[in-house]
C-alpha cells in the first residue's frame, strides 16, 4: 500500500464513521456538529489528496517528457509533494498500516 492510498482509505473510513454516527438518534447537539465538521474535513481532506496526487503525476510527467530539464527543479516538486502527504499521514501514525518511512524526521519551515 502506498502513502496515497493509505491515505485515501483512512479518510474514507473517517467520513464512513461521521455518517454513521450523524444517523444515531439522541446524537447532542455539540456532537453532531463535531461529526459534521470532521465529514467537512474527510471531504477537504480527499480533495488535496487529488490535488497533491495531480500535482506529483505532473511532476513526473514533465520529468520523462524533458529528460534533459533541470533535474533539481523536479526533485524540489517531487519533495514537496512527498512530505505534503507525510505530514497528512502523520495523524495516523499508530495505525497497523502506517509506514515508517512515511514519518517525518525533522520539521521544515
Amino acid at each position: 500500500m502506498d502513502i496515497v492510498d493509505f491515505l485515501l482509505t483512512r479518510f474514507q473510513d473517517d467520513a464512513a464513521e461521521s455518517r454513521k454516527l450523524l444517523t444515531a438518534k439522541g446524537l447532542p447537539p455539540s456532537d453532531r456538529w463535531y461529526e459534521e465538521r470532521l465529514l467537512r474535513e474527510c471531504e477537504a481532506k480527499l480533495m488535496l489528496i487529488e490535488i497533491i496526487g495531480g500535482a506529483r503525476r505532473n511532476t513526473l510527467s514533465r520529468m520523462l517528457m524533458d529528460p534533459e530539464a533541470q533535474g533539481k527543479h523536479f526533485a524540489d516538486e517531487l519533495e514537496w509533494t512527498t512530505l505534503a502527504l507525510a505530514a497528512m499521514a502523520a495523524t495516523y501514525e499508530d495505525h497497523p498500516d502506517y509506514q515508517d518511512v512515511w514519518r517525518l524526521t525533522e520539521k521544515r519551515s
